[in-house]
């Protein structure tokens, strides 16, 4: 009786523990199987992320003005760091240990140890074996003209997203997209295979600017040197094809690297030429003259009584810089008379004054698409007070930026025709209505070609083989409360070759020394220098020959 319940007990037991492992067989290889080789599986093969280049921005000849290059960052997961783990990365690394301890507290599965490392520096930490140590291909940008194009370009953040300039407003199409592949990793970590991919990586698009980057090194180097030497506080140049609106070079100063972060400040990563506004004194006096003779109350040789150098105005007083007498029209841009002007601008209408202006693009966006641009200053009053239609002729009381004078005189330049900015190759070319009849441009052009010949006040702007029609301005800065008596902005604005025009530059020199601050004076050299090498880098015929060279020639 007693063996018999002893055999049953022992069947029951081995009923029960067959049936345990009958259940744990079905459990594992049934139930669990999925969730078992999930596991089994994530201990030598993941998925890894493929980083993709951001698109590259060339100039219009290709050369490369941002490029994006490989770089290896070291991340670890804290889960499998140990203490003794984190002294080894600190000392590998060179991030401090209570760096690193602190972002192990803070993340749970994932932290960056350090980030765009040489691959080969990345490869010296993952080649201690440290768990939980990895190392992900990522891209650094690389700006290989530096200083001379940063303005225009921009930068982007360490995660490769635009934070300035082209880097920040084509932000979208310059982005790349992230792909995955699966892996096989050996137990330190490191990737010995890969399995495949699962979704494929996509590069960011490639750009080509309007940029000429062998006139933004030239404008760059004869910017840099005139504010250095004169010591002004800053300065602009913007270069433009004035069939085309392409912007050829934009400079400014002071400047930045884009490639050394920690040179940095705001006030020298401001693109100036496009987000600073001013007012632009005499520069819009040609306009105005254009203006004068669309209306067909003038000639180019009517004659304005300019004496005695002065007039009132209500409360106000225009000057001159001398008592000038009469001038005709053509010598009113030659002398820069501000009395000749405001008096030819008081016998037409103020609206039709502020219509040009207005058609010329300035008191609004070029469309250009920069991040931060100003539209610059145009009021249109109801009713003209004379001050205002006076002053608004001769270019006080209006604010521009140095883009939108080289956008207006383009225009002015190429016989008329709008013309809009475009810094893209594969913008479109707007060619806007005639605003300016081609004769009119031309008889205008025609005043602005003795301003650089003797007598007038931009002399130092002449080249020797080639004709330059051009035009200084200065004015005093405007302060919180009023304009500044010893602070000024200087200008020169020229378009060459005069006879046949292809380009117009646009100098710009902030607060030159108090002794010297005239546009003839310092904004006229600048644009001497530059275009003086930019004409025949661009293959432009010249169309003068000096009188030395013409005598050598007839020996």
């Amino acid at each position: 009786m007693l063996a018999n319940w002893r055999f049953h007990f022992v069947q029951i037991v081995l009923l029960a523990l067959l049936a345990v492992v009958i259940w744990r067989v079905l459990s594992l290889q049934v139930l669990e199987k999925e969730f078992l080789i999930d596991q089994g599986t994530s201990r030598w093969q993941r998925a890894e992320v493929i980083n993709a280049p951001r698109g590259m921005l060339t100039d219009r000849h290709g050369e490369p003005v941002a490029v994006s290059t490989p770089v290896v960052s070291v991340w670890a997961d804290p889960r499998e760091l140990g203490e003794s783990d984190i002294s080894r990365l600190a000392a590998a690394s060179g991030v401090s240990e209570r760096t690193l301890a602190a972002r192990r507290q803070q993340h749970r599965a994932f932290m960056y140890v350090t980030r765009h490392l040489a691959p080969s520096d990345a490869e010296e930490i993952l080649a201690l074996g440290i768990p939980g140590v990895y190392g992900l291909t990522e891209y650094k940008r690389y700006y290989p003209a530096g200083e001379v194009a940063s303005h225009i370009v921009g930068i982007t953040d360490i995660d490769d997203r635009g934070q300035e300039g082209i880097e920040l407003a084509y932000d979208r199409q310059l982005q790349s997209r992230a792909g995955k592949k699966e892996v096989i990793r050996d137990l330190i970590g490191r990737s010995v295979r890969d399995v495949g991919e699962l979704e494929a990586p996509k590069a960011g698009r490639d750009l080509s600017l309007t940029l000429d980057l062998r006139l933004q090194y030239l404008a760059y180097r004869e910017l840099k040197k005139a504010v250095t030497q004169m010591g002004a506080t800053g300065g602009s140049v913007v270069m433009m094809d004035v069939h085309t609106g392409d912007v050829l070079a934009m400079v400014n100063q002071p400047g930045f690297n884009p490639n050394n972060r920690a040179s940095m400040t705001p006030a020298a990563m401001r693109n100036r030429a496009m987000t600073d506004q001013f007012e632009p004194g005499s520069v819009m006096k040609p306009i105005t003259m254009a203006v004068a003779l669309q209306s067909g109350q003038f000639r180019p040789d009517t004659v304005i009584d300019t004496s005695p150098g002065y007039m009132r105005l209500g409360s106000y007083t225009i000057r001159d810089f001398r008592n000038y007498g009469e001038l005709d029209l053509t010598g009113i841009i030659t002398k820069s008379s501000n009395i000749g002007m405001a008096k030819v601008a008081l016998a037409l209408e103020g609206q039709d004054i502020w219509d040009m202006l207005y058609s010329l693009g300035l008191g609004q966006s070029t469309g250009i698409g920069y991040p931060g641009e100003a539209v610059g200053r145009l009021p249109n009053q109801v009713e003209w007070r004379p001050v205002e239609q006076a002053s608004m002729a001769y270019g006080y009381g209006i604010a521009v930026t140095p883009l939108q004078l080289a956008q207006a005189y383009s225009t002015l330049a190429n016989g008329g025709h709008k013309v809009n900015a475009r810094i893209l190759m594969d913008a479109p070319i707007e060619t806007g209505p005639q605003v300016i009849s081609g004769e009119i441009s031309s008889q205008v052009l025609a005043m602005m070609e003795t301003v650089v010949q003797p007598g007038g006040t931009g002399t130092s702007a002449t080249l020797d083989w080639f004709s330059v029609a051009g035009k200084t301005g200065t004015v005093h800065k405007v302060g919180g409360e009023g304009y500044f008596d010893d602070r000024y902005m200087s200008t020169f604005v020229g378009v060459a070759p005069a006879q046949n025009p292809e380009v117009v530059t646009v100098v710009v020199i902030n607060e030159p020394p108090s002794d010297a601050y005239y546009g003839g004076r310092v904004a006229a050299p600048v644009f001497n220098g530059i275009m003086r090498q930019a004409l025949p880098l661009l293959g432009v015929e010249p169309d003068l020959i000096p009188p030395q060279a013409r005598m050598e020639g007839d020996q």
